[in-house]
């Protein structure tokens, strides 16, 4: 169900704004909402929104601006939900475009904090022998890819240079084990 939302543009421009606040950007924010939707711990909107909302739950007015804002970002979560279950294969990352260059740091930065929000139930996905389902997206992250002890540097940098094209089917394949896991426990 959609509600009432700010378009991706506008949600970007009013949660980064100067930079300062502690919010994160819409790039960020797809990541977290990946982790959050594919991986294989529950996480409930009461935990996965305060850090979007430099570390505090937004309070909203109805038909207010930060109700509008809130809408965006729980509606994207809905329609990646519904893009892993029904349509795997529409289901697209949103990646920062800079003069041209498609960035996937932040977006790896925003998977990382929903990999922390779901806690030890990660542990054996990011662990996971020989490679990780998420390798693409761990390389990308200076954190999560030391966690890639099997992986030689010279592997580490081609991944990373090709990570954009092999993240998607990432969270696909993710969500599929961590689905699998779900119905198992």
């Amino acid at each position: 169900m959609s509600r009432p939302a700010v378009s991706y543009d506008e949600l970007d421009e009013r949660l980064r704004g100067d930079g300062r606040s502690g919010y994160v950007g819409l790039s960020a924010i797809d990541g977290l909402i990946a982790a959050v939707v594919a991986g294989p711990a529950v996480v409930p909107p009461i935990l996965w929104l305060p850090p979007i909302f430099g570390d505090k739950m937004p309070q909203t007015k109805p038909g207010s601006l930060e109700e509008r804002i809130v809408n965006t970002v729980l509606n994207r979560h809905d329609e990646v939900e519904t893009l892993l279950r029904n349509a795997p294969g529409s289901y697209s990352p949103i990646f920062m475009h800079d003069k041209g260059k498609l960035h996937v740091d932040d977006w790896a930065v925003g998977f990382a904090l929903g990999v922390g929000l779901g806690g030890e139930a990660w542990g054996s996905i990011v662990l996971a022998q020989p490679r990780p389902v998420i390798t693409p997206i761990m390389v990308v992250n200076p954190i999560l890819s030391k966690m890639l002890f099997r992986v030689a540097p010279d592997d580490r940098r081609k991944l990373r240079a090709t990570a954009a094209q092999h993240i998607a089917p990432a969270v696909l394949q993710l969500y599929a084990v961590a689905q699998g896991a779900r119905t198992t426990s």
